[in-house]
């Protein structure tokens, strides 16, 4: 559900189809994040594993916090190696501390949809509102 779409693109000069970057930035998250936020609130009853985007512990974190229960990380490894493995763990396992979690399963879905005291957030409404605003 989450998984990045395939984007071909096209070579004008020899006017043949080529993937357009397989590998995802981390930009990307924000899309994985708004939906996980939204469909965990609604289907309780299923894990939802976030991929797209996760390229650090903090974006691994945000994927929890919008009620991932797992995250996926794949284009990191092959542009940031293995290392990047222990600097997730250990950006985690100082923001658990920080914010007293002992365990992951105590954050997931704390941040979806129905536990944020302004869920429109997540919704389009937001992005017309914010040009309604800079105009007034």
């Amino acid at each position: 559900m989450f998984n990045r779409f395939y984007e071909p693109d096209i070579e004008v000069e020899t006017m043949k189809l080529r993937s357009a970057g397989v590998l995802s930035d981390p930009s990307e998250v924000r899309t994985v994040l708004r939906w996980l936020a939204i469909v965990s609130s609604r289907v309780s009853a299923v894990d939802y594993a976030a991929t797209t985007g996760i390229h650090d512990g903090e974006s691994a974190v945000k994927c929890l916090l919008a009620g991932a229960s797992v995250v996926e990380i794949c284009s990191t490894l092959y542009k940031n190696g293995n290392g990047v493995i222990r600097s997730m763990q250990q950006y985690m396992s100082r923001w658990m501390t920080d914010h007293t979690f002992s365990r992951v399963e105590e954050f997931i879905g704390a941040m979806n949809y129905a536990h944020v005291s302004n869920p429109l957030a997540y919704e389009r409404t937001q992005f017309m509102r914010y040009f309604s605003e800079r105009e007034a």
